[in-house]
């Protein structure tokens, strides 16, 4: 059996001196540093680009003025 282990560092002082720290209302992880006193979500998510908020919308709009013909 193959396992991976991810070691996580502190985004502001590159420890990996962390402790879990429960989860936040969207349900991420979330740790505790503690060298530095940090707190912080383990993997953030990524926010949707201008570009692609424009696209989803666009897209949107013209399903819904196909929908009326």
């Amino acid at each position: 059996m193959i396992t991976e282990s991810k070691v996580y560092t502190c985004r502001k002082c590159q420890s990996n001196d962390l402790v879990k720290n429960g989860t936040n209302a969207s349900g991420s992880s979330q740790y505790h540093c503690k060298t530095c006193g940090a707190y912080g979500v383990l993997e953030p998510k990524e926010r949707s680009t201008e570009e692609k908020k424009e696209l989803i919308i666009k897209v949107y709009q013209e399903r819904s003025s196909y929908a009326r013909d």
